[in-house]
């Protein structure tokens, strides 16, 4: 790191990964991206800009080069990786035979065990769990939205390229937390990120979605039962956002009318905002609810426990997967669902 700025590497630059290094290029970060060949063509024709529903928009032109490997990428002080949960060994490995062993690598994917997975490939490097708060949908070609708030968060550690990281964020207005216990964080986050899959059910934006009482009430009662499975485990997830889990259980849970008149004042969500697993099917590519509800299951089988409420839920995201489309379903049609 020279003159505080950092090099910056985003290894699996889709729209989290663009939208993150856009902010830090933009906060004068020399940034790398490294992604498909449809991001780099469409952001070195268009330019790279990002949009926020509360926040100003931006436009990249400077400290920004998209790479399709990352040969490059050895004199990186921070990797910032946003690939996909099932694509992490692979990713580690690839980068293990590249990056300085000073080189801080920071897993800011979904789920619980992406850090740990990077490490198992990379043990000589150091590599720190993260955590996106926020939702990034594709709007065009090199322009990328961000409909949902929230403050990142990074494992801490005593180093000053994390803190220059830090600073750079929230110089473009984006917070960003470091926390000891960046595993509670997680836990917290994969919670509200259950409702990734329902939003893949329902087809249609998270907002119409919790515009329905049967929806919230479904989310509510898988988000229940992790949480009885995370007390049997002895893990207490730190809360997501402004308010506690049981608060937000509680508002979930309102009558409509009710729901409606402090929505706003609970959570900010753009009108169009949609979960990137939603993306993800209508993209083609493969789920991730193995690293979501399969998280759940996975630890409800370590402690004696069932969780009925993501098993069916999986079962019914990957039979949507594998028909490439989503079956649109209503609140009341997902909650009989879950309590058949």
């Amino acid at each position: 790191m020279k003159d505080n700025q950092l090099n910056v590497t985003i290894f699996g630059a889709g729209s989290i990964g663009c939208y993150l290094g856009g902010q830090l290029a933009s906060a004068g970060m020399k940034v790398r991206l490294i992604g498909r060949e449809r991001f780099k063509a469409a952001i070195e024709e268009n330019g790279l800009t990002l949009t926020h529903y509360a926040r100003n928009s931006l436009f990249i032109s400077e400290n920004l080069t998209f790479d399709l490997d990352a040969s490059d990428a050895s004199d990186a002080d921070i990797v910032l990786i946003t690939v996909k949960s099932q694509d992490s060994e692979t990713a580690g490995r690839e980068l293990a035979n590249i990056l300085d062993k000073e080189a801080i690598i920071i897993s800011f994917q979904n789920g619980i065990g992406n850090a740990d997975a990077l490490r198992s490939v990379m043990p000589d490097h150091r590599v720190l769990g993260g955590m996106v708060p926020f939702n990034v949908t594709g709007t065009g070609a090199g322009r990328f939205h961000c409909g949902t708030e929230g403050n990142l968060a990074v494992e801490a550690m005593d180093s000053d390229a994390l803190r220059a990281l830090q600073a750079a964020f929230e110089q473009v207005g984006q917070g960003c937390d470091l926390k000891e216990d960046i595993k509670a964080v997680q836990w917290g986050k994969l919670l509200v990120n259950l409702n990734n899959a329902l939003n893949t059910l329902a087809g249609v934006p998270l907002k119409t979605c919790l515009a329905e009482r049967d929806y919230r009430t479904a989310l509510a009662s898988m988000i229940d039962e992790a949480l009885g499975i995370l007390k049997v485990a002895g893990i207490t997830p730190a809360n997501f956002g402004k308010n506690s889990i049981d608060k937000t259980l509680k508002v979930l849970r309102l009558p409509n009318w009710l729901y409606r008149l402090i929505m706003n004042s609970i959570v900010k969500i753009d009108a169009n905002a949609r979960s990137s697993m939603l993306d993800d099917l209508e993209a083609g590519r493969a789920p991730e609810v193995d690293y979501l509800q399969g998280e759940v299951v996975k630890l409800a089988l370590q402690v004696g426990e069932s969780a009925p409420i993501s098993e069916t839920v999986m079962a019914l995201v990957k039979d949507a997967f594998e028909k490439g489309k989503s079956p649109k379903l209503s609140g009341a049609e997902i909650l009989k669902a879950i309590t058949s």
